[in-house]
């Protein structure tokens, strides 16, 4: 019995034994280093280049491409790591490109030119309400539509609305725009000036008159100050402040060649001299709808103040997007709205005499704002402050009742209130401030109850503080959501200007 069960232990294949023996009957180990090959066995080659870390890419690196017959990666960037090919960068820019439609119509000379405004995506219809508002109460009617998101085209046949008009909803505006084509970035900049200076450029680039609307603006700006012109680059991508939109390079190529034509014939496209700050600012803005169409706008800016270098169109941000993080934690992030206001209005608290009252304060990031900017702050709210806040030998906490609340403080005092109310209450909280003059300046949101925004009580604030001796200003900006700001001052104050990059930064690079 023993010699028989030698016998068959013998005639049994050990495991070294079957892994060679599938090994010399597998796949060519030049095709698949694998055990069982076609008939359901593994690779290890493919098992192998699905990990992460190390894997069949050149170099060692993080691989995912296919293996050749030697064993080395190819194609490894044309692929991902699932193993489907890429897309190339022409495929999607025409894929991304789709989302603007329709492409606007070329413009002709000497016919009503189509307004183009900017707002924060997703308040595309809430902006073309107003506008539709606003020219059936001036007795007209416009045809207003959104091609991408955060972007809203005007035609505006009857000529109802005015040049330097101002939404609440609208961050930028690009007044009485043209529309041109060409297939070069030195073509499209030509075409650019061409059709907003009122001429042209032939093989010896000789000016040519060839608009009478145009010509008016050029005569006007070849007399204005030197260095009062700036070049906005933009591109539909920038509309909902993408990091890096689609064309933006090919959008600032188009903006330094119309720089350097521009000075050729414009003192107003060069450099200032040191110490020079022009009284008058002309902005060129210009945005490609596709590699090929561009559409461009030029208008002297009109003051709208409170500070100095507070104008619309807003020559300093590229499409009315202001830059305002804080890298340190702060109590909320609601504090953004509040800096976008600041930098609206181009005003600033004077450091360590202004005294700003916050009503509703909780948790505090207004506050942080006011206290970054060197004031003495009184928190009014129910609720107590961020515990660092509720430290500051700066920052006063009041347990109370925003709205019956009443200051008596003397000098210069702001009022700033971000406390959710209906749009009714926050017109009656200015309604006391302005009438009791208790503070210079007001910064405060409305909001609003559903989905829609209630115009009509927007209206009504406005008038009210209107009535009561104070300048008044709306804005929807991009970091508010249901709601605006007013930003409130007093007409014959004497605020203290904001220097420029002080508070927000510019969003996109501006070439002139």
């Amino acid at each position: 019995l023993d010699r028989e069960r030698e016998k068959r232990t013998m005639l049994l294949p050990t495991p070294i034994f079957l892994l060679s023996y599938l090994l010399a009957t597998g796949q060519n180990s030049d095709r698949t280093t694998g055990i069982g090959g076609r008939d359901g066995g593994v690779n290890l080659t493919t098992r192998r280049s699905k990990r992460r870390g190390r894997g069949s890419g050149r170099g060692g690196g993080r691989g995912y491409g296919r293996s050749s017959e030697s064993g080395r990666s190819v194609g490894r960037k044309r692929y991902t790591r699932e193993g489907t090919k890429k897309t190339n960068s022409v495929d999607i820019l025409e894929t991304r490109q789709e989302e603007l439609s329709p492409l606007p119509p070329m413009t002709v000379p000497n016919v009503p030119r189509p307004f183009y405004f900017t707002c924060r995506h997703s308040y595309e219809h809430t902006l073309i309400d107003e506008i539709d508002r606003f020219a059936r109460r001036n007795g007209g009617e416009v045809h207003a539509m959104s091609p991408y998101p955060g972007l809203v085209r005007v035609e505006d046949s009857d000529s109802i609305l005015p040049t330097f008009y101002d939404p609440v909803y609208a961050l930028q505006s690009m007044p009485q725009a043209v529309v041109v084509t060409a297939e070069s970035i030195k073509s499209i900049s030509k075409q650019i000036l061409s059709a907003l200076l009122g001429v042209g450029f032939d093989g010896d680039d000789e000016p040519t008159i060839i608009d009478q609307i145009s010509q008016e603006q050029h005569n006007r700006l070849r007399s204005a100050e030197r260095g009062c012109l700036s070049i906005h680059c933009l591109v539909p991508g920038m509309c909902k402040a993408q990091t890096k939109p689609v064309m933006q390079h090919r959008s600032d190529k188009v903006g330094e060649e119309m720089a350097r034509m521009a000075k050729k014939m414009l003192p107003a496209a060069r450099k200032l001299a040191m110490g020079e700050n022009p009284s008058t600012r002309w902005l060129l803005q210009v945005m490609l709808q596709s590699p090929n169409i561009a559409v461009a706008s030029l208008v002297e800016c009109h003051e709208k103040g409170p500070g100095k270098n507070s104008f619309w169109p807003n020559y300093i941000h590229p499409l009315g997007l202001a830059k305002v993080d804080i890298v340190e934690k702060m109590p909320s992030s609601a504090y953004r709205k509040l800096m976008e206001g600041i930098e609206c209005m181009s005003i600033a608290p004077k450091p360590n005499r202004t005294t700003v009252v916050d009503l509703g304060a909780c948790p505090g990031g207004w506050t942080s704002v006011m206290r970054r900017l060197g004031c003495y702050v009184v928190a009014v709210d129910r609720s107590e402050l961020d515990p660092v806040l509720m430290r500051d030998d700066m920052v006063e906490f009041i347990k109370g009742d925003a709205f019956t609340y009443e200051p008596n403080l003397a000098g210069d005092c702001w009022m700033i209130s971000d406390v959710i109310a209906y749009p009714e209450r926050c017109t009656e909280l200015l309604r006391r401030w302005c009438e009791g003059r208790w503070a210079s300046t007001m910064i405060v949101t409305m909001k609003f109850q559903g989905v829609e925004p209630d115009l009509d009580e927007l209206d009504n604030a406005i008038q009210v503080v209107e009535s009561l001796g104070y300048d008044c200003r709306v804005k929807h900006f991009f970091s508010n959501k249901n709601e605006v700001t007013f930003m409130v001052t007093e007409k014959d104050g004497n605020p203290l200007d904001l220097e420029v990059g002080s508070l927000g930064s510019k969003m996109y690079p501006v070439i002139l």
